[in-house]
């Protein structure tokens, strides 16, 4: 990583939560060709797909584990 890479980095990092947010936004808008979507289309096809996977669950299709069990897993996931 270049030195200038590295201070960016530290600054960025020493930012507040809601600016880094902001940060990080706005750096994957320049890598990434994202399309814009109504965040109502957006909120309904997640409600969609929320209510398709609880009635598959109900329906035993589906398996669901402990939230304690699923962050644990996402911890040791990113280490």
């Amino acid at each position: 990583m270049a030195a200038s890479t590295h201070t960016i980095e530290t600054q960025a990092l020493s930012l507040p939560l809601q600016e880094r947010a902001q940060l990080v936004v706005t750096l994957l808008d320049s890598i990434e060709q994202r399309p814009s979507a109504d965040p109502r289309t957006v909120q309904e096809a997640w409600l969609q797909e929320s209510n398709r996977r609880y009635e598959a669950y109900l329906r035993g299709e589906e398996d669901a584990l402990p939230a304690e069990q699923f962050f644990a897993q996402l911890r040791s996931e990113d280490h």
